[in-house]
């Protein structure tokens, strides 16, 4: 074999193999993205979930509604990506997604419970208050009643009697 002939022969195994093994890194890659994408669009559901039971509860959520639109844009931006065949941004994008998201369920639960301590802080102002408030102005009207019982009582005047008894 002539030299160029060894040349043209170590082009083509490199072009055979190239066209061999890019594909499987397209392919990884895409895989790669696929997961990232499902896995941020699963946390999402996840962290919406846990802001609605927040919200359930009476917690105000204004700033988890506003993290969980971020991701939401990062993940849609990252699908985009993907359909483009950016199989490398849709893997950051999602990625990002994800991290967007990290301990949105704990806030999310944070807040449900400062949302029940208020609630019970609610109920105890609002039934237990009206109880003694209604206990103070019973007994606020017995103890005027008596002093003014005494007081009638030391002038000498005579209640009056009411009719038909």
């Amino acid at each position: 074999m002539t030299k160029t002939n060894r040349r043209l022969a170590f082009l083509v195994a490199i072009l055979l193999s190239s066209t061999v093994l890019l594909p499987s890194v397209v392919f990884a890659e895409q895989s790669s993205a696929d997961s990232s994408i499902a896995s941020a669009r699963q946390q999402i559901v996840i962290c919406y979930n846990a802001a609605k039971a927040a919200e359930a509860a009476g917690a105000n959520i204004t700033s988890l509604t506003s993290i969980l639109n971020n991701a939401g844009s990062l993940l849609s931006q990252s699908e985009l990506a993907y359909s483009k065949g950016d199989f490398s941004t849709a893997q950051t994008l999602a990625v990002q997604s994800s991290q967007s998201l990290a301990n949105f369920v704990s806030k999310a639960n944070a807040m449900q419970d400062v949302a029940a301590q208020q609630r019970t802080l609610d109920f105890y102002v609002n039934v237990v208050g009206s109880i003694i408030g209604t206990i103070v102005v019973v007994v606020a009207g017995f103890v005027v009643w008596r002093i003014l019982s005494k007081r009638q009582s030391q002038t000498g005047e005579q209640p009056d009697e009411p009719a038909g008894l």
